[in-house]
């Protein structure tokens, strides 16, 4: 049996990477799954680890991974690279599902590959989007996070306007889960997920 591949997304403090962390050990406990780690070429934050949170790379690194087809998907949007890699297809194939963690971008990309007419995640793929009552609360989480300037935190801010509003215009995720309430917003993230793996 193949494994399956759940994208979340959210506009940036929406809190997508909080509620996998949440669910995921649970689901551990009953299920071959785990968190993509996907790498980027920006810095390290406070108490990140290097192939825990994510795969921490060059530039120059990230563009000769890039030329080799080593990633699914990939982006440059946040002044840094992020990319996906390939070899997750690999893992589906031996029965291990994973859950991946990408923008809106990067979810269109792998979407469209497992509608492609010759397909390698074919019924496997289910995504999840996750959202808050309004901009103003992304905003209030993205200053308490204290990570980032005040004009990182604004280009954050319009491309989650952007994004928002191209749900609305463009419907692309499987589902929604409003994170107002993180208790409620887990539970919901877990159940869906659980309920699709034992299909």
């Amino acid at each position: 049996m193949s494994g399956k591949l759940f994208i979340i997304s959210s506009p940036s403090g929406a809190g997508k990477t909080t509620l996998v962390n949440a669910v995921l050990g649970r689901l551990q406990n009953q299920f071959s799954i785990d968190r993509v780690i996907t790498y980027t070429s920006r810095d390290l934050r406070s108490g990140e680890i290097d192939g825990q949170h994510y795969h921490f790379v060059s530039s120059e690194d990230f563009e000769g991974r890039l030329k080799d087809g080593f990633f699914l998907e990939w982006s440059g949007r946040y002044g840094s690279y992020y990319g996906t890699p390939r070899h997750i297809v690999d893992e589906l194939d031996q029965g291990q599902s994973r859950i991946l963690i990408i923008d809106r971008l990067g979810a269109e990309r792998v979407v469209s590959i497992a509608k492609d007419p010759s397909p390698v995640l074919t019924n496997r793929v289910k995504s999840v989007w996750i959202y808050t009552s309004d901009v103003q609360e992304l905003e209030r989480r993205l200053i308490k996070r204290g990570e980032e300037t005040k004009t990182q935190i604004r280009r954050r801010l319009e491309l989650a306007k952007q994004e928002l509003e191209k749900e609305k215009q463009i419907p692309l995720y499987d589902h929604k889960i409003l994170n107002d309430d993180f208790a409620q917003a887990a539970q919901k993230l877990e159940n869906l997920i659980m309920c699709d793996l034992k299909s």
